[in-house]
């Protein structure tokens, strides 16, 4: 920060080793899809030995979650996390900076035709998603399918990064709204928009509501029925996974009935559809969040 408060410009030098971060990145991105993999596997193992606080919360959400796994396969699952959050974050760089032609022809898409008949309805489409491992890689696939699409996000505090992400994404065609741009989001929708929001996460004292999430309460923020009500979308959830080796999948559900009339309701089904999107590929999902921090009144600290 400088004397009057700001942050500093994008020039700064504060900034050099993200710039030099973004300049490997992008000569990452010319590797092969296949190299991208072995690289993230790499990565991804070492993350697992020196993010000792990011295991241990992985570890706790997975034994809460998988009660029936052996410590072994707690471990396994543990490890195979961390590869495929940095497998993904890899491969994200060939959506922002390579050609992803051959991926937008053969993602398996299942579902489709719940989207685009929910969009015709002339109100919009809210799309619940997950954050998955593969979630920079399916945005295009997503986009190649549909018109008109954005995102809902919070902007990442490092403003190359930032960039970096956005304007990745930009590429595919989609825009994206951050929690201040609510009215643009709305208009947005109300035009014919449809708006993939991820809001599987913990928000703190901005959530208000708990519903299960694998038998576990999980607080969640009644943004997604707020949304719901004020633009009258229809509101489908989608999941996505890499299935193998540069094979992709991306999945709507039927648009959830009633939602934005009940925010409790909301919750339980649309954390319902979560956890069965996850179950299918459970490691690809991000477990090193701390989904089950805040706790419902006289528990005790859950990490």
């Amino acid at each position: 920060m400088n004397k009057n408060n700001k942050q500093p410009s994008i020039f700064s030098l504060k900034y050099l080793p993200s710039r030099l971060m973004v300049f490997l990145l992008y000569c990452v991105s010319f590797l092969s899809l296949k190299n991208k993999h072995r690289l993230g596997a790499w990565l991804g193992k070492q993350a697992k030995k020196r993010l000792g606080s990011r295991t241990k919360v992985a570890r706790k959400n997975i034994q809460a979650c998988f009660p029936h796994l052996t410590p072994q396969a707690v471990e396994e699952m543990v490890e195979q996390c961390f590869i495929e959050l940095a497998t993904g974050f890899i491969e994200g760089t060939h959506a922002w900076w390579q050609d992803m032609t051959e991926y937008k022809e053969s993602v398996k898409v299942t579902g489709l035709e719940h989207v685009l008949n929910a969009q015709k309805k002339g109100n919009g489409v809210l799309v619940l998603g997950g954050h998955f491992a593969v979630v920079d890689f399916a945005i295009p696939l997503f986009s190649s399918k549909v018109n008109k699409l954005a995102y809902m996000y919070r902007p990442n505090n490092n403003p190359i990064v930032d960039s970096m992400i956005e304007t990745g994404r930009a590429k595919a065609g989609v825009t994206g709204f951050k929690k201040s741009e609510l009215k643009k989001m709305q208009s947005f929708m109300k035009d014919g928009g449809m708006v993939w929001y991820g809001c599987d996460q913990d928000f703190g004292k901005k959530a208000s509501v708990f519903a299960p999430f694998f038998g576990v309460d999980a607080i969640n923020i009644t943004g997604p029925s707020w949304i719901a009500r004020e633009t009258q979308a229809a509101v489908i959830f989608m999941g996505m996974r890499r299935l193998g080796p540069e094979q992709y999948e991306i999945e709507f559900s039927a648009e959830l009935p009633n939602f934005g009339e009940d925010e409790q309701q909301d919750a339980i089904n649309w954390n319902k559809q979560l956890e069965d999107a996850v179950r299918r590929y459970p490691a690809q999902y991000m477990w090193v969040h701390k989904r089950f921090k805040t706790r419902p009144e006289g528990e005790p600290a859950f990490y």
